[in-house]
C-alpha cells in the first residue's frame, strides 16, 4: 500500500507538469551538495529565485508577478548531493530564458554551481521530463525546500502588456555579455546532449 500511494503521487504530479504547459526543466546544484546544510540551501535556493522574479518582472514582483514553477529537492544516488530540480513556464522566448536562468544562479552565490554544472533546458520531451523532475516524490516526505521555491501566480494576471524594452535592461543590468554568452554556450551543449541521450534510449528500445 505505501509503495502503491508513493506512485500515485507521483503520478500525479507527472500529470500536473504535463498538462499545464511548463516549457522549461532545470537543476540548479551548489558548489559541493555535500557540504551545505538544508537552511542555507533553502535561504539559497529563496533568495535566487526572488531575484529571478524581480529581475524579470521588477516591481510588479510585489503584485503577484512571477516564474511560475514547481520545484523538488533532492539528494542524488548518494543521498548526500543536494540540489533543485524545476519546471517553469518561460514569460519570453524559451532559449533566452534558460540562459537568464542559469546565468543569475551561476553568478548568484560563491556556493552556486557554474553555469557549465547546471542544467537548464527547454523541455524536449515531455512526460520524460516531467517523470524525472519529480520522481523524489515517490520517497513521500515533506521536501520543505522544494515547497518553500514554488510559486503558482493567479491566473487572472497576463504578462502581456509587459515592457520588453524595460525587462530586457534589468536582465543586462544583471548579466554581463559574457555571463550570458557562456550561459547560452551551456544551453546549446545541453540540448544536444539531451538529443544525444534521447535517441540513444529510442535506438535500444
Amino acid at each position: 500500500m505505501k509503495k502503491n500511494w508513493r506512485n500515485e503521487t507521483h503520478e500525479a504530479w507527472v500529470e500536473d507538469i504535463i498538462n499545464n504547459g511548463y516549457d522549461t526543466v532545470g537543476v540548479i546544484k551548489f558548489d559541493n551538495g555535500r557540504y551545505i546544510k538544508p537552511k542555507q540551501a533553502l535561504a539559497l535556493y529563496k533568495a535566487y529565485w526572488h531575484k529571478v522574479d524581480r529581475t524579470l518582472f521588477g516591481c510588479a514582483a510585489d503584485k503577484g508577478y512571477g516564474v511560475q514553477r514547481w520545484c523538488f529537492s533532492e539528494l542524488g544516488a548518494d543521498d548526500r548531493n543536494l540540489h533543485l530540480h524545476f519546471v517553469a513556464k518561460s514569460p519570453f522566448d524559451t532559449d533566452a530564458f534558460c540562459a537568464v536562468l542559469n546565468g543569475l544562479w551561476s553568478d548568484f552565490h560563491v556556493r552556486t554551481a557554474h553555469s557549465s554544472y547546471n542544467w537548464i533546458t527547454p523541455i524536449q520531451h515531455r512526460s520524460k521530463a516531467a517523470a524525472y523532475t519529480a520522481k523524489s516524490t515517490k520517497q513521500f516526505k515533506c521536501d520543505k525546500i522544494g515547497l518553500g521555491n514554488c510559486f503558482q501566480p493567479s491566473p487572472d494576471l497576463t504578462h502581456d502588456t509587459f515592457d520588453a524594452a524595460a525587462q530586457a535592461r534589468r536582465i543586462t543590468n544583471r548579466l554581463t555579455d559574457e555571463q550570458f554568452e557562456q550561459a547560452f554556450f551551456q544551453l546549446k551543449r545541453q540540448i544536444a546532449e539531451t538529443d544525444k541521450r534521447l535517441t540513444h534510449r529510442q535506438s535500444r528500445a
